[in-house]
């Protein structure tokens, strides 16, 4: 009978079909597929921001050494509250920090060439420009989780109350760091080609992983021994 006819289910409107579960599935796929492709690139681009700031303050920091030695009988400060020396040619403790760190205190982060004792490796402080070989090879400043850097030459462990470390590099930028050279220009370097396959000092100022190796003396003196002539 027509009246007990069962009805035939409505076609949909044109322009409101729904998704089906499928179908939100598959969208919901692809939006995760390319959030795991874009959030690495995007966080690497941020990384590079920051790094390219670091660089900038690198340079402000050289600008201040040039002016502290032309005021010093072009002589380098000791390694003793280096920074604070430089303070009055800086006016600004930020210029001081990584952004890619900001959780450290100002006067670490970056570590002056200090050098090496035993083996000896001269370093910057109260160091007479003029005596700098290839200043464009020596580093001034590297990136360092201490205020004093040095040579993979230098002893583990932490030394002047913990100011000084050799084996405190980081990778903060994309697996590398930036460093400041003698001759005032600043770069982003893999510590790999400067100093060890370390990639970072633990607390107590040894290198992690314990089984870091150093690269070669001739390439470490290279960079680190300010008064050392490529042959």
């Amino acid at each position: 009978m027509v009246g007990s006819a069962t009805p035939l289910p409505q076609r949909r409107r044109a322009g409101t079909a729904a998704f089906t579960l499928i179908e939100l599935l598959v969208v919901i796929a692809i939006i995760a597929i390319l959030a795991a492709i874009l959030f690495p690139v995007f966080a690497k681009a941020r990384e590079k921001a920051r790094q390219i700031a670091c660089v900038s303050n690198l340079r402000q920091m050289g600008n201040a050494f040039f002016m502290y030695i032309s005021d010093y009988d072009e002589t380098y400060p000791m390694a003793y509250l280096w920074k604070e020396r430089l303070q009055p040619y800086i006016k600004a403790t930020e210029i001081n920090r990584c952004p890619s760190r900001p959780q450290l205190p100002w006067y670490y982060g970056q570590g002056y060439n200090v050098g090496c004792q035993n083996p000896f490796v001269r370093g910057l402080p109260m160091l007479g420009e003029a005596a700098i070989v290839s200043p464009g090879d020596k580093i001034l400043i590297a990136e360092w989780d201490r205020c004093n850097a040095g040579p993979p030459c230098g002893p583990p462990g932490l030394f002047s109350n913990g100011a000084t470390c050799y084996w405190a590099v980081t990778r903060v930028h994309n697996g590398g760091s930036n460093v400041l050279f003698c001759d005032g220009h600043a770069r982003w370097m893999n510590p790999d080609t400067y100093h060890s396959t370390t990639d970072h000092a633990d607390a107590s100022g040894y290198p992690v992983p314990a089984d870091a190796v150093a690269v070669p003396e001739e390439t470490w003196r290279k960079y680190w021994d300010v008064t050392y002539e490529t042959q």
